[in-house]
């Protein structure tokens, strides 16, 4: 994936969490597709449900 695409998981991934129903994001969060991955010094966790983003955690890079 390019910069481009991990932006736009993350974006798009938090607005799912948010503003989805609770259902969805409890099921993105239980048996979700995880992938984990650093963009712009963060580290980024997005589980996919039914080939939809949901951001689960986001936290700095430890040095």
């Amino acid at each position: 994936m390019d910069d481009y695409a991990y932006g736009y998981a993350v974006m798009a991934g938090d607005d799912n969490w948010r503003k989805g129903p609770l259902w969805r994001s409890a099921m993105a969060f239980l048996f979700g597709r995880r992938h984990r991955f650093e963009h712009l010094g963060m580290r980024c966790t997005i589980a996919w449900w039914k080939d939809e983003p949901f951001l689960i955690s986001m936290r700095e890079v430890r040095q």
